[in-house]
């Protein structure tokens, strides 16, 4: 009997850690996509808990919050979002910014960097992220208002800003308002740093969504929070 129950106690406490250790489903910004997986991938190694990253625009992770999709973490592109997902009561956690966006004009076929005057007289297409759902799409429109040109111009949307990036990668659009972290990340040149003036900050927050694993979000927060971690967020193109 006592070998059975031993047998038994050992099947039972691998499932007690197998539990403790389950995976952290985490919502991510479309334009932190690549650094969270890379920044998941190394809280895995140093905790041994796995890290699954769902993509997409902000207004369509919220969305999917709102209708009970089961993620544990949700990392916003902006402020918005977060404060309206606390106001529907999806979380009692507090939030806390992990990243700060900036926007730039990029046009890959362009002999130099444009500057500010090659913008304002830029009279083609010009992929964005769409308002509607995305913060980088409404920093788009806010700067194209702010400089007279928001009425002037035909504008190709994408879902999310890396959509809109990819529309001007694969040269279907000449030029776009993308991320920075994304030209920067691919070693893209030809681009314009969009003045911060010109637009609302993209301040990009973060929140604990689940508290039956609120020991292991907390501790992946922490990691993201880090030096080490906020260095590396820095040296890809956020403030």
């Amino acid at each position: 009997m006592n070998k059975y129950l031993s047998i038994i106690l050992f099947i039972f406490t691998g499932l007690v850690s197998l539990q403790s250790h389950a995976a952290l489903n985490v919502a991510v910004a479309s334009n932190f996509k690549l650094l969270a997986l890379d920044i998941g991938q190394q809280f895995s190694n140093k905790y041994a808990i796995d890290v699954n990253i769902s993509s997409a625009s902000t207004g369509t992770l919220y969305q999917q919050i709102l209708r009970g999709a089961p993620f544990d973490l949700f990392l916003s592109a902006d402020q918005k979002h977060i404060d309206l997902l606390k106001a529907e009561n999806k979380t009692t956690q507090p939030d806390f910014i992990y990243a700060q966006g900036r926007l730039v004009f990029w046009q890959p076929n362009a002999l130099s960097n444009p500057t500010i005057d090659d913008f304002m007289a830029y009279t083609g297409r010009l992929a964005i992220a769409n308002p509607k759902f995305a913060p980088y799409g409404i920093a788009a429109q806010q700067s194209l208002e702010f400089t007279h040109k928001w009425q002037s111009l035909q504008y190709i949307q994408g879902n999310n800003i890396n959509q809109a990036y990819q529309f001007v990668e694969s040269k279907n659009v000449v030029a776009g308002l993308v991320s920075y972290a994304a030209v920067l990340q691919k070693n893209q040149q030809h681009y314009l740093l969009i003045p911060t003036a010109w637009h609302q900050p993209l301040i990009q927050s973060g929140i604990v969504l689940n508290d039956k694993k609120l020991k292991e979000a907390n501790l992946f927060r922490d990691f993201l929070l880090s030096k080490e971690v906020q260095q590396q967020i820095k040296s890809q193109g956020y403030n």
